[in-house]
């Protein structure tokens, strides 16, 4: 009996023990449970508020599309199931950083915190990688060539760095050359057939027809008018000329005018025979007229294609021999006539294009990098969670 007695109460302390045992695993288990539930709630609060300041990010970057000086930012701005705050910063002045907005976005939902940030630049315009770019047309004619070089001193001379390739010519109409007209490089069309030459013409690279569209952007009006109204005209401009009261301009036989670093406005630009155009460093000139050489006359001789870029509603025609011109020409709307021995170094952006009577076309090919202006549009080209 005694024995039995014992038995039991063995037995009852063994179960206890075991029950105690559960109890405590359990417990345990529903702690985990509610860590676990926890740990979800803060990583789906964490992924929301993420998401919530993504949300507060696109919207700073539409608003920069919409308008490049934005800068206001936003604070405490609801949006789902967080809030947002947005702070935009326009601060790198120099080069290479020019232009680049930073903009940080903070998304809160409940406790949980996420930082975004990326950096948005303004879209450059890079309509500068052919000798010769006829939107409309294009026309070699009568021993006409391209070539090209570059004017990077470091790359070497004109002569040491020439080649028959890389002046390519382009057009989203038709690229015609005849009568021993040479192409020292590609001859690209949209049109199709869109690159047509008679049996004495070469192109020394490839030919090709039916190319997806290439549109030219618009002169900015806005520039234009700005520069219109505020220009270096009176201030920077020296040598023997006439500035006429609708401002254009007119430099006489023999004579030479130079311009100074600087914005100007010109209705036309007329150079008699035996006269000089030259120009420092950085001169951009707008035109909403034509520009006609005569004789003998040079434009920026002594000075990069790249340090003159003329931007014209008009034309730029050749009414004389042996005319020499380094510029960056732009003009989508604009009828170029270059003939009789011209020789262009840079690149003509045009509507249409003549190139008679061994004219010559050298392409900078440092130009390719030179951008025209900005599209107004922005891009974001980093982006970190932080």
């Amino acid at each position: 009996m005694n024995r039995v007695k014992s038995n039991l109460g063995g037995a009852l302390i063994i179960a206890l023990g075991i029950m105690l045992m559960l109890t405590i695993a359990a417990l345990m288990a529903v702690n985990r449970a509610e860590t676990d539930i926890n740990l979800s709630f803060n990583q789906l609060h964490y992924d929301q508020s993420f998401y919530v300041a993504e949300a507060g990010l696109r919207r700073a970057f539409q608003d920069l599309n919409d308008d490049n000086a934005w800068a206001a930012g936003y604070a405490d701005v609801v949006f789902e199931e967080g809030t947002y705050w947005v702070a935009v910063d326009h601060w790198y002045p120099t080069e290479p950083l020019r232009d680049t907005v930073d903009v940080r976005a903070t998304g809160r939902v409940q406790a949980a915190c996420a930082n975004v940030r990326a950096l948005i630049v303004p879209e450059l315009l890079f309509p500068f990688d052919y000798a010769v770019y006829g939107d409309d047309s294009i026309l070699l004619d009568q021993n006409t060539n391209t070539a090209s070089y570059h004017s990077d001193p470091d790359s070497g001379t004109f002569a040491t760095t020439l080649l028959d390739s890389l002046g390519d010519v382009a057009s989203n109409g038709t690229v015609t050359l005849d009568n021993s007209a040479s192409i020292g490089g590609d001859a690209s069309s949209s049109a199709d057939p869109g690159v047509i030459m008679d049996p004495t013409c070469t192109v020394t690279e490839d030919t090709a027809s039916g190319l997806p569209p290439y549109p030219l952007e618009p002169i900015d009006e806005e520039a234009m008018a700005d520069a219109m109204a505020n220009n270096d005209n009176l201030t920077g401009i020296s040598g023997t000329y006439d500035l006429g009261a609708d401002t254009s301009l007119a430099v006489g036989n023999g004579d030479s005018v130079h311009l100074a670093t600087g914005i100007y406005y010109f209705t036309d630009v007329t150079l008699d025979e035996n006269s000089t155009l030259t120009v420092d460093d950085g001169v951009t000139i707008y035109m909403s007229g034509d520009m006609l050489l005569s004789n003998n006359t040079s434009v920026n001789p002594y000075n990069d294609p790249a340090d003159l870029l003329i931007i014209s509603t008009g034309s730029i025609q050749t009414v004389g021999n042996d005319v020499d011109l380094h510029v960056l020409f732009y003009g989508p709307d604009a009828d170029v006539y270059l003939a009789n021995s011209c020789v262009v170094y840079g690149s003509i952006v045009a509507n249409s294009v003549v190139i008679k009577n061994t004219a010559s076309i050298y392409y900078d090919r440092a130009l390719a990098e030179i951008p025209l202006r900005t599209t107004g549009r922005m891009l974001m080209i980093a982006w970190s969670e932080e």
